[in-house]
Formats: structure tokens, sequence, C-alpha cells
């Protein structure tokens, strides 16, 4: 199938819709939603909005788990030139105090509770502090705001001037807000255009849709969408994704490992993935074997380095073929993709594939100098993915954008001179040890291999003679009892003495981003505050 490329997201509703109404697009708690269905939801969203006076640039924010209300609102947002703001359902008052003044939102979309958390009790004890003009209105529950409900049933007789703001559109102008990271710092507001939106779901559409073409999955793709709508994953690496492809999409409203497997099992998904630790927390599973995973193609591993040993559990438990991606919320979702064949010592080697189209990458050392091919430096971006703000954030912005449209990642890698590229790590994450440098992943990936070891993460250790040694935790796999000491004589094997974890912690579990990657500054404030010198 041809996909068309537009610059707006909500096109391809619009032109799948024309050309396939009654395609079921999404099934969310076991209720099927048509193309059509949603166009006119959209339409109709589109009209309130405009009705409650919101114009291009508003922001709206939702407080929202993935979810059908989600995506309407998104997509009616984006097409009438408003900024959707997705805000995390974990957020607690301290985020959202600092977060919706910044936004200086026209409307807020909130769910009652999530996850066990009375978000609408908590935004109405705050709302006092906000600014006065913000509407609130509530998905499932009456407890603060005007109930979403109401926005869908009122006829509003708006339709000119929904086609006069759409047609009023820019593909370079904003579109939509993420907080990025949040690991180090004040999370930052990327600012994604429309063109950033359509392209990357365009271009990751177009690749996953060829390679499981060539695998036999000719029509009716099926994907799994379990992302939160604050991870630039889960609203343009899946639902845009989906939408620009004309995929089935089977919706969840959170991430649970259960789950994955369920779905893959019951709607025969040909494709799964997620970052690394995601895909450790399957294969980890006691009863991971009870599930017939036999459907899939391929699995995609994502914007994390991943060990030799987890690739081959991969391989053997999982499936044969595996695709290394890299992305971020500024440089895209995904902006790289092994091929399906591609060794799997390359790939444990940090071997990510090569850019998309339109897409470039340069390496650069401290100097903001390019560096030859080969060798190491921080990885900088541009092209059509690249974000080129972020909102309200001067300072960030003159830290992290660099002349004629290049972008920093602050990951660390290389380039071969045929253009494959590789990534080392996270340069914030670097752990010095006297004059030496050292990356979490080297100390990782060989503990790893050790046949008790589940998860593990190094971080490095205030010291008064080397300014930083590594410490490790270690999650140990089912039934497993592990000693300190055979950790360390393990790594001692395998690593320089300066890369030698000093300290080896046994824990229940490592401390997890929102967006399911090893929260590294946490670890270190657990281990400082247990271990005060």
């Amino acid at each position: 199938m041809d996909i068309p490329k537009f610059d707006f997201i909500w096109k391809y509703l619009k032109h799948w819709a024309s050309e396939d109404p009654n395609f079921p697009f999404i099934e969310f708690k076991e209720k099927i939603y048509t193309l059509k269905q949603l166009e006119e939801s959209v339409d109709h969203l589109s009209e309130a909005f405009i009705s409650i006076g919101v114009a291009k640039g508003d922001t709206i924010v939702t407080i929202l788990p993935m979810s059908v209300e989600f995506t309407l609102i998104h997509l009616a947002a984006n097409s009438i030139g408003a900024i959707c703001v997705p805000m995390d359902v974990r957020f607690r008052p301290a985020d959202f105090r600092r977060f919706i003044p910044q936004m200086e939102p026209k409307i807020v979309f909130l769910i009652g509770k999530a996850r066990g958390y009375n978000i609408a009790k908590t935004i109405k004890k705050l709302s006092s502090d906000f600014d006065p003009i913000i509407k609130y209105y509530n998905i499932g529950s009456e407890e603060f705001g005007t109930i979403f409900d109401d926005l869908i049933k009122t006829n509003y007789n708006l339709k000119s001037e929904v086609q006069k703001a759409r047609s009023s559109l820019k593909p370079d102008e904003g579109a939509l807000i993420i907080f990025t990271g949040g690991t180090t710092g004040l999370p930052k507001a990327a600012l994604l255009s429309h063109r950033n939106i359509a392209y990357g779901s365009y271009y990751i559409a177009t690749n996953l849709s060829k390679r499981l073409e060539a695998l036999g999955v000719k029509d009716r793709i099926k994907s799994h969408q379990n992302f939160p709508p604050s991870h630039v994953g889960g609203i343009i690496g899946i639902s845009g994704t989906a939408l620009a492809g004309k995929w089935e999409m089977i919706m969840e409203e959170q991430w649970n490992p259960y789950s994955i497997l369920k779905t893959i099992q019951k709607y025969k998904l040909p494709m799964a993935g997620g970052v690394a630790t995601m895909i450790k927390i399957l294969l980890n599973i006691p009863d991971f074997d009870d599930f017939d995973l036999t459907s899939l193609k391929f699995v995609i591993n994502s914007s994390e380095k991943i060990s030799m040993e987890v690739l081959k559990n991969i391989k053997e438990k999982i499936c044969p073929n595996i695709i290394n991606a890299y992305g971020s919320t500024e440089s895209g979702p995904e902006i790289t993709f092994t091929d399906i064949g591609d060794s799997l010592e390359e790939i444990a080697n940090g071997y990510v594939g090569k850019l998309l189209p339109e897409q470039e990458i340069k390496i650069i050392d401290e100097n903001d100098n390019e560096v030859p091919p080969g060798v190491v430096g921080e990885m900088v971006f541009r092209g059509s993915l690249t974000i080129k703000e972020y909102y309200n954030m001067p300072e960030e912005n003159k830290a992290t954008f660099m002349e004629d449209g290049w972008c920093r990642s602050g990951d660390l890698g290389y380039i071969t001179k045929d253009g494959k590229i590789y990534i080392k790590g996270r340069k914030k994450f670097i752990i010095r040890v006297g004059s030496y440098t050292v990356l979490p992943t080297e100390v990782e990936e060989v503990a790893i291999q050790h046949p008790k070891v589940a998860m593990a993460a190094a971080v490095g250790f205030p010291d008064e003679i080397y300014n930083e040694i590594v410490w490790l935790a270690v999650v140990p796999k089912p039934e497993q009892i592990i000693d300190e000491q055979e950790i360390i004589d393990f790594c001692t094997k395998e690593l320089a003495d300066f890369k030698v974890p000093k300290k080896v912690l046994v824990m229940k579990a490592l401390p997890i981003t929102r967006l399911a990657k090893i929260d590294r500054p946490t670890l270190l404030n657990q281990i400082k505050n247990q271990y005060k010198s």
C-alpha cells in the first residue's frame, strides 16, 4: 500500500476516512472506533474548541492516560493550530504547580483518577493558584470540571470557522509540547511542529510497512498502543505511525508486561518493541514461556543500548528478527533503523543503523568541532524531524540548539565511513574515575552476562581521591541469591580495573522513569541517602 506524505497529521485521518470509512482503526476497552467515527468526532471537537475561543498558538493541557479521548483532543487541537501539551498522569502537585502556569493553557482536560491517584481532586485544590481563565473538562468523573461528553454532544455550527483555521496552518508552526527526560534538572518543554509530527509518523510507517511486507504481512497490519501520551514514542512512534500507515491499533491505557504478551497472543501481532528496560522486564516474567508469540515477525529495541545477553534471549525466546532503532524527542521518535539480518554482535556494540531520509548527523568533540569517522563524540542532528526550540526556555535553547539548525542530543556515538551509526551512551551519565571516563553501559553489559543478574545499572559514586568510583546496582533473576563479591569478581575478569564496581548493591527493583528507562539520578540519590559518609 502506498502511504501519502502530508505536512499535518490530521490530514491522514481525513485521507483514510474518505478512502475506507469503516476501517476499524482503534480497539479500546473492547469497543471498535472506525476512521469515519473518529473523523466526525475530531471535526465536532474542533468546532467546540473554536466556540470556547481556542485560537492558533493557544495551549491545551491534557492529564490523561492513553485513550480515545486523548486521541480526539490531540487531533482536534492539531487541526486548528492549538498546541497540545500531554502531561503524565504520574505527575503530582509540585509538577502541576510548575508546568501548568508555564504552559498558560486555555483548557485543561483531566481524568478523575489514574493509577489509584485522584487527579481531579489534586487539580481542584491547585486551581485557585492558576490563571482563572482556564477551563477544566473532566473525563469519567464529575469531581471537578465540566464533563467532556458535553463538548461532544453540543451542536456548534462552526464548520466554516474550522475550515478557515485549518487553511491558515503552516507546517513549521508549533503543534505539540513534550516534556523531555526530567532525569537531570527540570524537564524541557520540547516544541514539535506539524511537520515534525506528520513526517515522523510517515517515515516510521513507511519503513516498518515495507519490512513487514517483505516478511509476508501485506495488509491489515495490527499495532499495540500502550505508551503514555506524554511520550514522543507513544504519540508519534505508535499512534501517529498507525494513523499514517492505516494500521489497526489495539489501545490500552498503560504499559503492562502481561498485557503485552496477552495482546500479542490474542491478536497475532506482527511486531512488538520498546526500550531495552521494557524488553528485559518481559523476559524475566516467571511464566513467560506460557505465551504464544509465534506471530511476531520482528522486535524493535529503541534508543537504549542493549547487551548481547538480552539480544540472544530475544532471539531465542521472543523472535529471531531484531531491529535496533534510535531517536529522541528532539531529533524525532525514530531516525535510524538497522536491517533485519544485521549481526547481533554489531547491535550489541551499539549499532543503531542508518538515517531515515531528510535527516543529517555529525559527531562533535567538546569544542564543537566535527571529528573523523570512527571517533566517539556527541551526536548532533538536523532534518525534517528535528525540533527547532523548547517552549519559552531561552537558556535551554542556547544550550541545545546550534547554528544552522543542528541540535545537540547529549548522546555519545560515532559514524563509520559508510554511514553506520553507533551509540555508546549518554554524555551526562559518564562516570569520571580520576582522568578516566567510564560509560555505565560498559559495566552493565558485563554484569548482565552473569547468570544470576536480571538487570543492572552503574552510577558514579563520589570519591575524595578519584572524584567518582563505579557503584553497581543489580536485580537478581527469580529465585536467585547474589553475593556482592561474585559480581565484583565477575567484572574484574572482563573490565579494566578503574571500570570494576567498587560496591555492588542487590535490589528488588531499579527506579524507572515514566519513559520506562532506568532513572539513574534517582538511583544515585537513593544510594547516597543510604550510604552517607
